[in-house]
């Protein structure tokens, strides 16, 4: 008994499925216990209870022992039928109880007569006997886009061939592209609904304006501070048997004669020049980069009467400060779902080697916009879009040919008509700073600004890229 109630217990859900139809509250509920019952007999009990018109196939056999209790009518017939290895048919108000071979043969023969009347229907087709041929005008699209949509996406189908898109098996579809048309042969009622399903999609594309706006800002700054000084002292000295001693800056002879007299040099390459003919040597040689237009210098000059002590100090500084802005503002109209592409620069010739010999080929350096648009049908615009915006180095260079400073953004996205989005940025910093000097001596407080040499450089760029879709609206404004 325990093993029967789970039995049932798994059975029930699946017998549920079974069922052609809700149970009404009127569904009558039996009870039975048997054993060894013929099924035959089980099933007319059944048909009592129920009301309805079974019919039991001659090669139903069997017996069965159940015990139910208060279940309804219908699913202890299921029980019944899955218990035997039966099968039930249900039509309008009859229930026919099969084996699995009457059911799987009767499946079979149903499945025989379809393909048939389908043979029978494409041999009448193939002859001609139900076809027509309609010539379908285009105004918007192309008769190889309608021809291939018609199709279900493929591009041509052989005759008796299965399905797909609109076409029937044998029907065919002619382009005729120097009037923009198609000729469609089919069944009437496939013409009917392939020329309803052209006027449908043949309409006017939305005409889309792409305006994209690539703004470059720089700013540049430099600053430098650098000091020059030499000093000079020309004594004569008891203690050496007043010998002369002189002190300055480092310096040699550049060229020498026999009597001992020469040209004197400075080895830090610059001198200062006073009346008199006297050259003093820099002690200290690390001036800012100054020069016309750029910085400035102040100098003083300490010497005493006798020219025996002189000091000349130069200050350098300079500061550079640049701001800059460049806009580009590439435009372009195109069709719904057409790839429209814009773009201006320039082609460098650079030469290549190869076993084959020398050959000048060209790198593109350009200003670009590439756009797929596509309207959708709550007011906004899908875009993929493409910018870029390279652009020649002329001072960083490679066999003097210019390097390609690259900068574009690619992405996929939607906006409403009219609106502006940022779809791409990119910021960039270089800090440097630096320190030339003597060693040691550069380090000391306050004084270390008399032997060392200290430049800064803050340069900043950024690159924003704006885009703003509009659907033009008067495109076709002359029009009926």
């Amino acid at each position: 008994m325990v093993v029967l109630f789970f039995l049932l217990l798994l059975m029930i859900p699946l017998l549920c499925f079974s069922q052609s139809g809700k149970r009404t509250s009127s569904a009558s509920k039996v009870s039975f216990d048997f054993m060894d019952a013929d099924v035959r007999n089980v099933v007319r009990i059944l048909a009592e209870v129920s009301g309805k018109n079974i019919i039991i196939s001659d090669a139903v056999k069997g017996k069965i022992t159940m015990k139910l209790d208060n279940i309804f009518w219908d699913e202890a017939l299921d029980l019944v039928v899955e218990t035997g290895g039966l099968r039930k048919i249900e039509a309008d108000n009859v229930i026919r109880v099969v084996t699995i071979k009457e059911f799987e043969d009767e499946i079979k023969r149903k499945i025989g007569e379809r393909e048939s009347f389908r043979k029978d229907r494409l041999e009448r087709q193939r002859m001609g006997e139900e076809f027509v041929t309609e010539t379908v005008y285009l105004s918007y699209v192309s008769p190889g886009d309608m021809d291939k949509m018609l199709k279900g996406g493929e591009g041509t189908g052989a005759p008796g061939s299965q399905k797909k898109g609109f076409v029937s098996e044998f029907g065919t579809i002619t382009q005729v592209s120097w009037n923009n048309a198609l000729i469609i042969k089919d069944t009437r009622e496939n013409v009917a609904n392939m020329v309803r399903i052209v006027r449908e999609h043949d309409t006017k594309p939305n005409q889309i304006q792409i305006d994209c706006k690539i703004v470059q800002a720089t700013t540049n700054f430099s600053r430098e501070l650098g000091i020059q000084w030499g000093a000079r002292s020309d004594q004569t000295s008891s203690l050496l048997g007043n010998k002369e001693v002189m002190i300055s800056g480092g310096r040699s002879f550049s060229s020498a004669t026999e009597g001992g007299t020469g040209t004197l040099v400075s080895t830090t390459n610059l001198l200062g020049f006073r009346s008199g003919g006297y050259i003093i040597p820099y002690n200290v040689n690390l001036p800012a980069a100054v020069g016309a237009g750029s910085g400035g210098t102040l100098g003083f000059y300490i010497g005493s009467a006798t020219d025996a002590f002189q000091l000349d100090v130069q200050l350098s500084a300079l500061e550079d400060e640049g701001r800059g802005r460049i806009l580009s503002n590439p435009k372009v109209i195109t069709s719904d779902n057409k790839k429209a592409i814009i773009q201006q620069g320039k082609s460098i010739p650079y030469k290549t080697y190869s076993q084959s010999g020398t050959q000048t080929q060209f790198a593109e350096a350009v200003l670009g916009l590439e756009v797929t648009p596509s309207v959708t049908k709550d007011g906004f615009i899908k875009l993929e879009i493409l910018a870029k915006k390279d652009q020649a180095d002329f001072v960083n260079t490679s066999e003097g040919v210019p390097t390609i400073d690259k900068k574009q953004a690619s992405t996929l996205l939607y906006v409403k008509d009219g609106e502006t989005a940022v779809i791409g940025g990119i910021y960039e910093r270089e800090e440097g700073s630096s320190e030339n000097g003597i060693p040691g001596l550069k380090n000391i407080p306050l004084l270390g600004w008399l032997f060392k040499k200290q430049t800064k450089l803050d340069d900043r760029t950024e690159l924003l890229i704006f885009i703003t879709p509009r659907i033009i609206k008067n495109v076709y404004k002359n029009e009926g």
